[in-house]
């Protein structure tokens, strides 16, 4: 009997085996609609299917290039898992789950000395992981917790919603959640310090509505200085020379009427930090000069809410990717030169017979030394995104 369930078994798996290809054909002008094939592939979270992070784990919220290139990520779900990408390699490597973590929102960054620092969002405590590679390959990381030292809560009861490094103060800057404490961690000295809130009250709406308008990101200038926005979608800035935190005169772009729900959503700083690009939840793309604090309104990029990931590429576009949770993820580009968006398509991958994926939900990105654009799909199972941009 057993024998015969076998035999069907295998033959019901050849079956399927010889019809996959005849099904999972396209017409080829579904192709116009879709990143152009020879500019995107993804990786899988590991090595499938021995050493892969899970499903309803592998959401990724976090991504930060090291200084010597190396890629990190850190996921969502049941737990958050911390990986790597070495270019050199190119496959992801992972590093271990968190112990009593399970989301980590936007906050993760890497100081000059290649330390990773993660913010958690249950519990609001700083991690760091400092050992550069798992001590053996052949054992499967993602059963294994990673090594890191906890460095404390800049805020008790609240969670860490956002960081950024600037790496040359070697001070971490970050935001939590729910009440948006704006709060500093000076690594040399090991000390965190709070220097106030970007929201006080909640935004208006029904009494159910509970939360607060924080930003998403914080992005840093060329002088230190840190930007992200709050309460009525006003920017803040927190002033490096002074320390302190202050709100400025000025909204993001927005549906009008909406500025009590708008907010930041992801910046793009360029090389000199002489221009910040941000992105909002209403989905607009924005430009900050840091030194006049003037705010120069782009428009939308795409019929889409929430601008949740963007990079500035060495070719000196600006690549985004916009689209809310019900939404199907678009990925397009912005020229400053010539002041010209264009549409590159959904973020899909296709290698049949061999793999093929479709991202709809992108929840952040970030550009390899080598000019490569990296996007993390957040979503129940999920895949990291290599996007190669045109010279």
């Amino acid at each position: 009997m057993l024998k015969r369930m076998m035999k069907y078994w295998w033959l019901g798996v050849l079956v399927a085996l010889i019809s996959l290809p005849a099904a999972a054909q396209r017409e080829a002008g579904y192709d116009h609609s879709v990143v152009k094939q020879v500019r995107i592939d993804l990786r899988d979270l590991g090595y499938p299917p021995v050493d892969v992070i899970p499903s309803d784990e592998s959401a990724i919220r976090a991504l930060a290039v090291a200084p010597d290139g190396k890629l990190y990520g850190v996921t969502s779900g049941k737990r958050s898992h911390l990986f790597l990408l070495d270019p050199v390699h190119g496959y992801v490597l992972p590093l271990g789950f968190l112990e009593g973590v399970s989301t980590v929102e936007g906050s993760l960054v890497i100081s000059r000395a290649g330390d990773v620092y993660i913010g958690t969002a249950p519990g609001g405590h700083l991690l760091k992981y400092e050992q550069p590679r798992p001590e053996s390959e052949s054992v499967p990381q993602t059963l294994k917790p990673v090594a890191v030292a906890d460095l404390g809560a800049p805020v008790s009861g609240e969670s860490i919603s956002a960081m950024a490094i600037d790496r040359s103060r070697n001070t971490i800057y970050g935001l939590t959640r729910p009440n948006g404490h704006f709060f500093s961690y000076a690594i040399d000295g090991g000390r965190f310090a709070v220097h106030g809130k970007v929201a006080e009250h909640q935004m208006p709406g029904e009494n159910f509505e509970k939360e607060k308008n924080i930003g998403r990101a914080i992005a840093i200038d060329a002088e230190g200085n840190a930007y992200t926005t709050g309460e009525g979608g006003r920017l803040f800035q927190f002033s490096a020379s002074s320390g302190t935190l202050r709100k400025l005169d000025i909204t993001v772009p927005g549906v009008p009427g909406r500025e009590p729900y708008n907010r930041v959503d992801a910046w793009a700083v360029g090389g000199d930090g002489a221009a910040l690009y941000g992105g909002t939840s209403d989905g607009y793309l924005f430009r900050l000069d840091p030194r006049e604090l003037r705010v120069r309104n782009l428009g939308k990029p795409l019929n889409r809410y929430r601008l949740r990931a963007l990079v500035l590429a060495r070719n000196g576009k600006l690549y985004g990717v916009g689209g809310d949770e019900d939404e199907m993820a678009q990925l397009f580009s912005y020229d400053p030169a010539g002041w010209t968006y264009q549409l590159l398509g959904m973020i899909d991958v296709n290698r049949r017979p061999y793999y093929s994926w479709q991202a709809y939900v992108i929840d952040c990105a970030a550009l390899g030394t080598d000019g490569t654009v990296y996007f993390g799909q957040s979503e129940r199972k999920s895949k990291l995104y290599l996007y190669y941009p045109e010279p």
